[in-house]
């Protein structure tokens, strides 16, 4: 009975922990200073909205927590489709990239075409916010 109970308490003990990482966010810092911190999760892009200056250099540090499992190819993307931005986010990691702002301001939509209903998903969806 003493072993069972042990057994219990380390398989409970391990799925708190796995669960722990997705519920309490980012691990670890920004790797760039002045980088965006972008999640991504089964939810969308945290935060949804990213303000850029037109012609502005822009780095992204992206990151999820999400497991393989639950991403078609064990990844994110990051999609947009005016921008010319394509990157994808194995799970479980972070990526850092950069892009420059069009010189045109306006709002240009940004999505996850890889999990949760992809690109006609209303939450797999996010905003670059250009402003002059």
């Amino acid at each position: 009975m003493a072993l069972f109970g042990t057994m219990l308490v380390g398989i409970l003990g391990t799925g708190v922990a796995l669960a722990a990482g997705d519920l309490l966010g980012q691990r670890g810092a920004t790797r760039e200073v002045g980088a965006i911190s972008v999640r991504a999760s089964m939810a969308g892009f945290t935060p949804s909205v990213i303000d850029a200056r037109a012609g502005e250099r822009v780095t992204i540090d992206f990151w999820t927590t999400d497991a393989a499992p639950h991403l078609v190819n064990g990844v994110h993307t990051m999609i947009g489709d005016e921008l010319g931005l394509y990157q994808e986010l194995p799970a479980e990691s972070r990526v850092t990239f950069s892009f420059t702002a069009p010189m045109r301001p306006g709002d240009f939509d940004i999505y996850c075409d890889s999990c949760c209903g992809g690109r006609d998903s209303p939450t797999m969806h996010g905003t670059i916010r250009v402003r002059a």
